[in-house]
């Protein structure tokens, strides 16, 4: 098992200190839900789950149309986009987010910072914008909501793209990761060629809020990139605060 690159624990890198934690997340931190048994276990369950699909195991030719190599492309690529997302969420001295929307609304403050020479990325300067809410709806009702492709048009602000998705779920929380692909990359991961495709995941962090020893709704982190190339630096950061901003109204309408 690669625990080292399982989502619990490039979570723990991002949270041993709570300071740098957004304050909605600090309850969820100390409550034993980021970083207790069920996360470790859950993570467990993830990393075996990945190894069945990309092996094969107990899958026969006539289940399913994707060859075995073709399996184990998308799952390594799959695993290194949730990497890369789970990178580019954590806050450091050299990734330091700010905030950037001028209203700054108490309820969906965005922040924002920028990035540059991330490996499996497109070269050039990045910049990445994130927002945390609070949501009344479950943590798996906004999972099952932004995993469904049938929903996707109701809040996604592309169009006519393919993207490649993971998503994961337990009681501990939930992610659903998107990145942009191109159709002649994907038809080279589904022929099982081995190959580091660039990536610019976003997508989101789905967590219960813990209010006390309850459960009280959802604690949604949605976080997207934007490559700074034929724009200025200043409209980049305006134009990936603005998709954040206006794909989590879509969002709170849809599931409050």
């Amino acid at each position: 098992m690669d625990l080292p690159s399982s989502l619990g624990w490039r979570m723990l890198m991002c949270a041993i200190n709570t300071e740098a934690l957004h304050p909605k997340l600090i309850p969820f931190v100390e409550s034993g839900y980021a970083f207790g048994a069920r996360r470790w276990i859950s993570n467990l369950q993830v990393q075996a789950e990945r190894f069945i699909y990309s092996t094969g195991i107990n899958t026969s030719p006539s289940d399913s149309p994707i060859s075995p190599e073709g399996r184990r492309s998308l799952a390594i690529t799959a695993k290194r986009m949730v990497i890369s997302f789970c990178s580019d969420v954590c806050n450091s001295t050299y990734h330091n987010w700010s905030s950037s929307n001028k209203t700054r609304q108490k309820n969906m403050e965005v922040k924002t910072n920028k990035r540059r020479g991330d490996p499996g990325k497109p070269p050039g300067l990045h910049r990445t914008a994130g927002c945390t809410i609070e949501l009344i709806s479950s943590h798996n009702r906004v999972f099952d909501y932004l995993r469904d492709i049938q929903n996707r048009p109701q809040w996604e602000h592309t169009s006519d793209i393919l993207l490649l998705q993971e998503c994961s779920t337990d009681e501990t929380g939930s992610f659903v990761i998107f990145a942009p692909i191109e159709k002649a990359d994907f038809q080279s991961l589904l022929c099982g060629v081995d190959q580091e495709i660039q990536l610019m995941p976003f997508g989101f962090y789905i967590l219960p809020n813990v209010s006390g020893s309850i459960l009280d709704g959802t604690l949604l982190t949605m976080v997207f990139q934007i490559t700074v190339k034929n724009v200025s630096k200043k409209k980049a950061v305006e134009v990936a605060t603005q998709i954040v901003k206006e794909t989590l109204h879509k969002i709170i309408e849809a599931v409050n």
